[in-house]
């Protein structure tokens, strides 16, 4: 699967528009299997064209050219009966060449046709053909495993036969072969690549720029693609946007502890020194008293807001920042941490942050990790269930490790706690992915620092009482039968 948490980090600012927010996706791809007519190149072996152009140069028996190419009778004869055969000499009784003979002489060697299925990756998006690697084309059960919205391939119409390129990417084709024309479509099978939705902050009231990476890179035809055929409502992109998941929630649960200075909020903070430095850039052009005087009081302005930055102990996070709140807790706690989160996935608890989290039990740290969600019963024997029988292995070998469901299953808000020094809260899970409504919204986070907002936060919400949990990971009895086969010699 994709880095998609690299790939936001990457791209966090699009011509000057911050990342509001990303997600894993999957756009659809027909593989077809299409039956074709193929021009082969058939070169000769070199002891068959030695025997051609000896006849050609006037060698009129079999036992002359055999002894003139120093070749075994029996292995010589054959050779010559072979191409006999195949038409390019012929016994009258003398050698002499047939015209496909010096056809094939004239070419160094003869193009064949032959009737062979190849196989195009057709994206119904931009409605072309791609050139893809086919191994990295994911099946729609792979991605739904991994929570990924998959995208719906917005017509199922393909092209006429006759309007597919005859070029192959992949090695489809050998050396001197040539794709001569496709004869009937033989199979159709819809798979999806594994991509990343970036979404980025217009102006206020204007609907978000969506943008699409593939394998880490900006694709503007799907981006615009997905725009032109309306399929953004479909991830997100609604009147409920900036309502969904938890946004609110953050907001309602960080305010209230007396963190953000007055009655303002840090975003006010924030857009207040964004148009102050704007202004003091203005102002710095212009030759003038007055503008002097002017940027002399902006300058003033601007002090005050950085003093009032400085004096909160709290920021607001980037997108990208919340599963690095997990390396930060797993590299630098000291006693313990909490994170709560859905169902880990692949992508997020990463082989690094297994081997993090490793670390930090040997170093004898508490770490509890509480899952909001519930593995379906499909989910144990892949992936999800796989990463949590591996939690549950190192729980069995390391105390300190408690990993339980909460009751709760339809939390919109996570957290990451370091010690009792550090905070992340956010509506982005930390391991997981999104699984209530695994679609686009504006994010919200926070990070707090210091040992009175941490404590206040989490008297609030962290306590024992505010995280019920029904207990501890329990694999189904299926599942341990089927590891135990296999852990057998």
């Amino acid at each position: 699967m994709i880095e998609f948490d690299a790939v936001a980090e990457q791209y966090q600012k699009m011509d000057g528009m911050p990342l509001i927010d990303y997600l894993p996706i999957g756009l659809p791809i027909y593989l077809l299997s299409l039956d074709s007519l193929v021009a082969e190149k058939r070169n000769l072996m070199p002891v068959e064209e030695f025997i051609l152009k000896a006849i050609l140069a006037g060698v009129r028996s079999t036992a002359d050219v055999v002894g003139l190419l120093g070749l075994g009778t029996e292995y010589g004869t054959k050779v010559v009966n072979s191409l006999s055969d195949d038409e390019y000499l012929s016994h009258t009784p003398q050698l002499t060449l047939r015209p496909r003979g010096i056809a094939v002489l004239s070419e160094a060697g003869e193009r064949r046709i032959e009737e062979r299925a190849v196989s195009l990756a057709w994206n119904p998006l931009i409605q072309g053909v791609v050139k893809t690697r086919l191994a990295t084309l994911e099946r729609g059960r792979a991605l739904a495993l991994e929570r990924m919205v998959r995208l719906p391939p917005p017509s199922t119409r393909l092209p006429a036969l006759v309007d597919l390129p005859l070029e192959l990417s992949g090695n489809q084709l050998r050396d001197g072969e040539q794709l001569i024309r496709f004869l009937s479509v033989l199979r159709r099978t819809l798979r999806y690549v594994p991509a990343v939705l970036l979404l980025y902050a217009r102006s206020k009231g204007a609907e978000p720029l969506a943008r699409v990476a593939i394998d880490g890179v900006i694709d503007s035809p799907c981006s615009d693609a997905i725009a032109k055929h309306e399929l953004l409502p479909r991830l997100g992109m609604d009147s409920l946007f900036n309502r969904r998941s938890g946004a609110i929630a953050v907001e309602q649960r960080i305010k209230p502890l007396g963190v953000l200075p007055g009655n303002g909020s840090l975003a006010d903070l924030l857009k207040t020194k964004s148009t102050l430095q704007l202004g003091i850039t203005a102002l710095e052009r212009q030759d003038s008293d007055a503008a002097a005087t002017k940027l002399n009081a902006k300058k003033g302005e601007l002090v005050a807001v950085l003093q009032q930055l400085e004096q909160i102990p709290v920021r607001c996070l980037l997108p990208f920042e919340v599963p690095q709140l997990v390396d930060y807790a797993l590299q630098k706690a000291k006693r313990e941490i909490l994170i709560t989160t859905t169902l880990p996935v692949a992508s997020r608890m990463t082989p690094m942050r297994l081997l993090f989290l490793d670390q930090a039990l040997k170093r004898g740290v508490m770490v509890r990790i509480l899952i909001s969600d519930r593995p379906v019963e499909e989910e144990w024997p892949e992936s999800p269930g796989i990463l949590l029988r591996k939690l549950n292995d190192m729980a069995t070998h390391h105390k300190s490790l408690d990993l339980s469901f909460l009751k709760d299953t339809d939390r919109v808000v996570f957290e990451v706690r370091t010690d009792d020094v550090m905070l992340g809260v956010s509506n982005e899970p930390p391991l997981g992915l999104r699984s209530r409504e695994p679609l686009a919204r504006a994010f919200c986070g926070y990070q707090l620092s210091g040992s009175k907002p941490v404590l206040a936060y989490s008297n609030n919400y962290l306590s024992e009482q505010a995280l019920s949990t029904i207990g501890k990971i329990k694999i189904p009895l299926l599942a341990q039968k089927k590891r135990s086969a296999v852990a057998k010699p």
